[in-house]
This record gives structure tokens, sequence and C-alpha cells, in this order.
């Protein structure tokens, strides 16, 4: 299970009931603006962040940071990566949060390795904001998503 939340419910009033819907959570994945709305106050360390929202049960933690790239708290490896955002042309960001988890799942789905999904992420998420509408990223030049996710496995950065 996965789960991208709603903004709305990222407030430190929600962390109670949050907190449960969590312990179902294999894969969470904020962004850094909802994982800050709900630690305001208590903490500015993201790692931390992620850390403490993981002891509620999911096992993998992503923090979407836009044109910063992700940070992946691997909790079973022990892993913490930081993978930076592919320098894309923007055209138009609209649904790039989203194309980044579809892109992570089906990465997990076929390596179950959550750096190479983050990396499938942020490639799908590259490709989504160089175009505009849901087919765009379908008619993209044969390989290009092959070459972008062998050049940003180069730049991964582990902590």
């Amino acid at each position: 299970m996965s789960l991208d939340p709603a903004p709305g419910y990222m407030a430190p009033a929600f962390w109670r009931d949050l907190r449960l819907v969590l312990q179902g959570i294999t894969i969470f994945q904020p962004s850094e603006d909802e994982l800050r709305a709900l630690f305001w106050g208590e903490t500015n360390d993201l790692w931390e962040m992620a850390r403490r929202v993981s002891e509620y049960g999911p096992q993998i933690v992503v923090i979407k940071r836009g044109s910063h790239g992700q940070m992946v708290y691997d909790v079973p490896g022990n892993h913490r990566y930081e993978i930076p955002a592919y320098a894309s042309r923007m055209v138009d960001p609209t649904g790039a949060g989203d194309a980044f988890c579809g892109g992570f799942l089906a990465g997990f789905q076929k390596t179950n390795d959550p750096l190479l999904s983050a990396l499938h992420g942020s490639v799908s998420a590259s490709l989504k904001i160089e175009g505009s509408g849901p087919f765009y990223e379908l008619d993209v030049m044969p390989g290009l998503a092959e070459a972008r996710l062998y050049a940003l496995k180069e730049m991964v950065r582990e902590i």
C-alpha cells in the first residue's frame, strides 16, 4: 500500500489520525511542504521527520521536493538517499508529483528497490513537466527515459 497524502491532512491536528493510517502503509510519499506542515514547530530536520513517520509502519518514506529532487528513507535497509531532480525544460508542472508517484510505483513493482524506484519516479516527473496533457510522455523519443535513468543513477548521494 502506498499513500500520497492530501495537504489538508498533513497538519499537527491530524497527527493522531495519520499514525493510525500509516500502520497499513508500505510506501509514504509526502511532499516536503506537507511533511514540514505536519511537524510544524517540532523539528526542521527532514530525516528526523521521515524516521518518526516510519515508526508507525511505512518501510519507505519518499519526500518529494520538486525542483530539489527527492529524499528516500529505506527503513529495512537503513539507507538514506538524496536524488536530484533531472534538469528539464519546464513547460507545465501540473501533475509532476503524481507522475513521480506513478513512476515510483511502476519502478517498485519492477525492481522492489526503493532507490531504483525513486529514480524511475524522477524520470517520470522530468518527462511530465516538459509538456502538457496526460499523454505527452507517451510520445517522447524512444530511449530518452532510459538515458535519464542512467544519468540520474550517477548523481545519487547516500547520506
